[in-house]
């Protein structure tokens, strides 16, 4: 695993969290330092229909992905 940026935070139910972006066979993956210990890993992924949506690696924590990739998508869009 490659790091590719520095770690950053976000706030996410009025908390700070760390969020470290890598890269894994070339795709962007971003480690998420969550309270309950082993960070949450999400990436964004391309539907049947084309649509770019956020999910969880593994599978299980969607709502989760969703929402923290949103708050990823405006910090990027504040840097850059």
């Amino acid at each position: 695993m490659e790091s590719t940026a520095d770690v950053f935070e976000v706030i996410f139910n009025e908390k700070k969290i760390p969020v470290k972006e890598v890269t894994m066979a070339g795709r962007p993956l971003f480690l998420v330092g969550m309270d309950a210990g082993k960070p949450l890993v999400i990436t964004q992924a391309t539907s049947n229909e084309g649509q770019l949506f956020w999910t969880s690696i593994p599978e299980g924590q969607q709502a989760l992905a969703v929402s923290i990739g949103k708050l990823i998508d405006a910090h990027f869009r504040k840097t850059n």
